[in-house]
């Protein structure tokens, strides 16, 4: 894609694509168990998730199971700050309360407790085989990502979004691992 108004256009025919997608309940279950088996290799001990909005894929059931099941697991949620652009995940279970925040997206309501997650679960509007993901064009996981290459971090999306031709920015950052309900994609997809 040469420019931004390109990136717009193909940001609204894969959302428009995902809003479409017949059997959803499947295709949710299918990535239910791919995300499963790629955490229960992988044991991070601490995870940064997302709330699904836009008929995104909603990951926070399956973790809510994950944390019931390993109750050391830590969960995080981001927070964004529209001012400076940038985000910071709050610690987070299952039943703790959520507020609005920017953008209409939900976001943990208690914020004293701040963390690094080992691992981070990022939404993708579309994304190309070698983990480039394409989101909202906000840039925030971008900027949250720079300089912390030891975070693992896995793009969920679903097969319908993936992209022959997406030109990488100078700023993006390129997934290690991103997984539909039929494939992995990425880095490390040989090892999901």
């Amino acid at each position: 894609m040469p420019d931004d108004e390109d990136r717009a256009a193909l940001r609204r025919e894969l959302l428009a694509r995902r809003a479409a997608l017949p059997g959803r309940a499947e295709l949710d279950a299918a990535l239910d168990a791919a995300l499963r088996r790629a955490l229960q290799r992988l044991r991070p001990a601490s995870i940064g998730a997302y709330c699904a909005t836009r008929g995104e894929y909603d990951p926070l059931p399956l973790l809510d199971a994950l944390q019931r099941e390993r109750r050391d697991l830590l969960l995080a949620l981001p927070l964004v700050d529209p001012p400076t652009r940038r985000m910071r995940f709050a610690a987070w279970r299952a039943g703790d309360a959520l507020r609005e925040g920017p953008y209409g997206i939900a976001e943990p309501a208690r914020t004293d407790t701040v963390l690094v997650p080992e691992l981070l679960l990022l939404p993708c509007v579309g994304f190309a085989d070698i983990g480039l993901r394409l989101g909202y064009g906000g840039g925030y996981y971008d900027r949250y990502l720079a300089g912390r290459s030891e975070v693992f971090t896995i793009g969920l999306a679903f097969e319908a979004c993936r992209v022959d031709h997406l030109r990488a920015e100078p700023h993006d950052q390129l997934l290690d691992l991103v997984l539909t309900e039929c494939a992995a994609y990425g880095l490390h997809a040989g090892t999901a």
